[in-house]
């Protein structure tokens, strides 16, 4: 047994960063030499007297102005607002961490799914989505004469014509130039950026809606619908084609800084999770996903560029790609695996079990038409947009007589996907999800746009959301669930929703942030110039590899503590704190000193109008006192201090990430009790009705019917985090592993209730033709013997396991745990005499030197303490004469005082869990199987300390090519087929209305929506200027740009995860 002490179990943890990754400790000292340099600058200004305010000014620092602006390096404010932002993801990266290792509280489970708690989430989402943020971005026309968007406008679509509609005799509708008079063509006026076909507010709001239920699946673990958040994934590399073969067509930018901006943009966040937590990259699947389709997309435009406007040639380019697509994925060739065998593996992973090779196959596989079917809708883009607007110039039973056909098409393969694909089951589902899941998406995107009321409004909450995607789903793995994504993080334990709520919260806080600090650190260090960006990144690359090499030092030095990393940071950050001093100081300080004599030769400006500098300085920097000049270090230091301080006590005060049970738990595993539960609650009622179609219980009682066992709240610093084991979790400490069981009835109670929470679950069923006095063998998993061996008497005991340890002696096969038990049939039979009692404890002895022999030899051995006994229910004068309860209280003492619960590697008290049940006895000795499920759950606690990790789990990876499908795959390469060379982004459907109006073939109106001819330089130039490509001057680091900085280039696309 265990001897820890209370006080040892609570002093028994590693210091924080002891057992990190290298790559975790690279980055704390990275970051620690950041926040250094930033708090030790900040004194310095602050001591100079540069940070203070006046007269309700700003301070020091103009922040606004230089987040859009690339990096100066003779620029102290540029410097200071890199270390600044810098800082503060510093500063997230280390919550981060906190939540998953060192929260106040043990991670808990995940919810049970109730599919009326999901729904009623969604619902209410969306209803307030759509009641208090449906908003209008119509298109107006400012007092310049330019068209404005009105986003914040409610109500109807106002008229978009410039005049009115009159209806030709034929019924198709024209419009009245007001000023001319004159008809022109039968369509409805050109949209504009805001209100045309999927426009950039429509996909954000797709991609909110789909974020929301993405994130509610995951954290409710709603496996039930699995196969719709597949769908939902689709949608996502859907958007990424078509959001980028949209912005490459409409712009022409191939540079390599657009490329690195948007690589930056997808990966960076990531890499410095993975750096931070130790974590693959595939763990964060979404990322190389995204990256990998948008390198797909970039270098398919990139060929042949110049010819990208010609109407056959960039759809002969996607044709080729389809066709290498439908070889790599659909035809098990070998292609797959011969090509990324290079650089992945089958070692099991984070986040890949099987490896990466295999991880990578199946993540790429579910969506590998996605990107490309999204590119074949943005090539017709266009046509799409013209075919609505032609529907909509005829009249109103025309427009939706042609609507409505292509509807009904669509609604049709929709049921039969529904009705065949979609009801399957997760597995067989995912090998259909390339091939069928765009039924849904096409669809949807039709019934958004079909009339210009749905494309000209949107839902602004929803947008919020979509602006996130990235950083929402990465960050959801640490700081919102934990262990990456599979148990919840808790603030406030007991109570599920308030802890959500304050969860969610941060969580909502700190992605907004992130998806700012990203787009701010992306304009600083990757310009729009080509060798400033390369620089920039070789620069950054460098610097991580230095800390990594200094961590992989420390770590092989073994010096790694807080101590050491403060220690290492204190100097780094000195050294750039020093560099930057040198390099931007004397400037900055001739700067101040001449816009300070400037402003005093304007006498006849105001105090309020005199340059920015006014706001910002306050000292005279040739009089800084020596304090001024070796204090900020000081500051620094302290403010280090200070910050290892709390993160060492959060350490120590805080719970664990989820990982095996430390061996200290022991004292505290049989610390528990049974809890009444009411099942007949209303939550309960609803699952009843829509699981088992039963309309009301029978059973019920006012204080709860039914009992679970639960474990007593140990301090969170104990780190033992006890919790239901099932099959799953089972399997993995078990696989290949042999256990046996030794003892009386009671033990083979357990030996049971082990099996069916295994999975066997008709385990212990009462039967009488099976005689009860027999050994009993089971294999689970074709791979783990589970076996009881009938030994009633301490002396059958003491044969068994001699008998185990000599075949272990001999080098034969041996069990991995032993679980032992008895007492009870001691006390019954042979207890009568001095003699039978002085024989016993002999052999009780030996016994106890076998158990300790056992362990020697590799054998955990663990005792079960005989279970309470029910004296009054006792069937035989023998038993209520032998066996009574304070019998049994005498004979677990004497087994104690004979060394058996010392010698054993674990106790389990079998009156731990039945003292409170032991009414509940039938015949005074044996309890209902669910009692002894949680003796058996106790056990399986323990499998932590117990048995080593288990090596031998050894899982044979799938071959890269299992899932291929060519008779599928060839109906996606038709499909691809027929959008190209029909020119409908719907795939052929869009064809069913010209069945019923004139005009309205997509291949008839290729030659007014998309003219063979790129766009005008002049064109590019405003579109570029737009979206915040054009090269701007640095400002002066004195006065703050009045402009508000334009929004991230992906945002503006909407490309990211489109």
């Amino acid at each position: 047994m265990s001897s820890y002490s209370q006080d040892d179990i609570l002093t028994l943890h590693p210091a924080p960063l002891t057992h990190a990754p290298t790559s975790t400790i690279a980055t704390a000292l990275l970051f620690g030499s950041i926040t250094f340099a930033t708090a030790t600058l900040a004194a310095r200004l602050w001591l100079a007297g540069l940070w203070s305010w006046r007269d309700g000014g700003r301070p020091f620092w103009p922040s606004s102005s230089y987040q859009t602006q690339p990096l100066d390096e003779t620029s102290l404010p540029s410097i200071y607002n890199l270390l600044h932002h810098s800082s503060v993801f510093g500063f997230i990266l280390l919550y981060s961490y906190i939540c998953e290792n060192h929260p106040p509280y043990p991670h808990e489970e995940k919810a049970m799914y109730d599919r009326d708690e999901f729904l009623f989430c969604i619902i209410i989402v969306v209803l307030l989505a759509g009641g208090r943020s449906w908003r209008c971005h119509c298109v107006g026309v400012a007092k310049d004469g330019t068209q404005q968007t009105n986003r914040m406008s409610k109500g109807t679509v106002s008229d978009l014509t410039t005049g009115h509609r009159k209806k030709r005799g034929d019924g198709i509708n024209v419009n009245e130039d007001y000023t001319t008079g004159a008809m022109t063509a039968a369509v409805a006026p050109l949209p504009s950026a805001d209100n045309d076909v999927l426009n950039r507010h429509q996909t954000e709001e797709w991609k909110g809606w789909m974020q929301f239920t993405f994130l509610l699946y995951h954290y409710i673990h709603a496996t039930e619908v699995y196969n719709g958040i597949r769908v939902l994934i689709t949608c996502y590399l859907w958007l990424t084609g078509f959001g980028h073969f949209s912005f490459f067509y409409k712009t022409k930018d191939y540079s390599l800084p657009r490329v690195l901006q948007m690589l930056w943009r997808l990966n960076f966040l990531v890499v410095f999770l993975c750096l931070t937590h130790g974590n693959s990259y595939i763990l964060y699947y979404i990322c190389p996903l995204h990256t990998f389709f948008f390198l797909i997309v970039y270098a398919l435009m990139y060929v042949g560029k110049d010819k990208n406007y010609n109407k056959w040639w960039i759809r002969f380019k996607i044709g080729v790609l389809a066709l290498m697509i439908y070889s790599l994925w659909d035809i098990d060739w070998g292609f797959f695996e011969a090509i990324h065998r290079l650089f992945l593996g089958e070692e099991p992973t984070a986040g890949a079990p099987f490896g990466t090779l295999w991880e990578w196959y199946f993540r790429s596989y579910l969506d590998h038409w996605s990107a490309l079917l999204g590119m074949v809708f943005a090539l017709n883009a266009p046509i799409v947009s013209l075919f609505y607007r032609k529907l909509e110039a005829r009249s109103v039973g025309r427009q939706w007589i042609g609507k409505l056909s292509v509807l009904a098409g669509m609604m049709y393969a929709f049921v039969l996907w529904v009705h065949g694909p979609f009801m399957m089951e997760k597995e067989a589902y995912n090998e259909t999800n390339p091939y069928f899941g765009f039924i849904p998406l096409i669809l949807y995107v039709y019934v958004r746009n079909l009339t210009p009321t749905f494309r000209s409004h949107s839902m602004e909450l929803l947008q919020e959301i979509g602006k996130t995607t990235l950083e929402t789903y990465l960050m959801q793995h640490h700081v919102w669930l934990t262990s990456n994504s599979k148990t919840v993080l808790v603030f406030i334990p007991r109570f599920p929703r308030l802890n959500m709520l304050v969860v969610t919260f941060c969580y909502v806080k700190i992605c907004r942030k992130l998806h700012n600090l990203t787009s701010v650190l992306r304009n600083v260090l990757l310009p729009h110039d080509r060798n400033a960006c390369v620089r920039c990144l070789t620069s950054m690359s460098l610097v991580i590899c230095g800390f990594y090499l200094t961590a992989f030092i420390l770590d092989r030095i073994h010096v790694i503590s807080l101590s050491a990393v403060g220690i290492v940071s204190v100097i780094c950050g000195g050294l750039l704190y020093q560099a930057v001093m040198d390099s931007t100081w004397s400037e900055y300080h001739n700067a101040v000193k001449k816009a300070r004599e400037d402003e005093d030769d304007d006498e006849d400006t105001s105090f309020a109008d005199k340059s920015d500098v006014s706001y910002y300085t306050a000292g005279d920097l040739t009089k800084e006192s020596i304090i001024a000049k070796l204090c900020p270090p000081i500051i620094g230091v302290m403010f280090l201090f200070v910050l290892g301080s709390i993160w060492n006590e959060i350490a120590f005060a805080g719970a664990s990430s989820v990982g095996a049970l430390p061996p200290q738990c022991a004292e505290f595993v049989n610390d528990g009790s049974w809890i009444p539960v009411d099942t007949c609650n209303e939550s309960s009622r609803g699952m009843a009705y829509r699981n088992h179609h039963v309309a009301s219980f029978g059973t019920c009682s006012l204080h709860g019917a039914s009992f679970i066992w639960a474990w007593k709240e140990q301090p969170a610093r104990t780190h033992c985090r006890f919790g239901l084991r099932g099959k799953a979790k089972l399997k993995r400490l078990l696989i290949r592993r042999h256990v046996l069981f030794i003892g009386d009835s009671m033990t083979r109670n357990l030996y049971h209730a082990s099996l069916r929470a295994m999975g066997v679950r008709e385990a212990g069923a009462y039967d009488a033709t099976i005689p009860k006095h027999t050994d009993l063998n089971e294999v689970m998993w074709d791979t783990t013997p589970v076996n009881f061996k009938w030994a009633p008497l301490a002396v059958d005991q003491l044969n068994s396991l001699r008998g185990v340890n000599n075949i272990a002696l001999n080098g034969g096969d041996i069990p991995d745990l032993i679980v032992m038990g008895g007492g009870a049939w001691d006390r019954l039979h042979v207890y009568a005499t001095d003699e039978d009692r002085q024989s016993h404890a002999a052999t009780l002895r030996d016994l106890a030197h076998e158990m300790l022999k056992s362990q020697e030899l590799g054998m955990p051995v663990v005792w079960t303490v005989p279970t309470t006994i029910n004296s009054q229910a006792l069937n035989t004068e023998e038993k209520r004469d032998h066996m009574r309860e304070e019998d049994m209280e005498a004979m677990r003492a004497v087994y104690s005082l004979n060394g058996i619960l010392a010698s054993s590697s674990f106790v389990i008290d079998g009156t731990a869990f039945t003292s409170s049940r032991v009414s509940e006895s039938f015949d005074g000795v044996h309890y209902p199987h669910e009692v002894y499920d949680a003796g058996a759950q106790i056990l399986f606690q323990a499998l932590d300390w117990l048995l080593p990790e288990n090596t031998d789990d050894i899982v044979t990876a799938p071959n890269a090519g299992k899932m291929s499908n060519p008779t599928f795959g060839f109906i996606i390469l038709t499909l691809v087929a027929i959008g190209l060379v029909s020119f409908d982004g719907f795939l052929g459907f869009s064809y069913l209305a010209s069945f019923f109006v004139k005009g309205v073939k997509p291949c008839d109106l290729y030659d007014d929506a998309s003219p063979e001819s790129a766009p005008s330089e002049q064109q590019t130039l405003v579109l570029k200027r737009n979206l915040g490509l054009i090269k701007t001057r640095q400002p002066s680091p004195f006065k703050a740009s009045r402009r508000t900085h334009n929004e991230s280039v992906d945002d503006e696309i909407a490309a990211l995860l489109r």
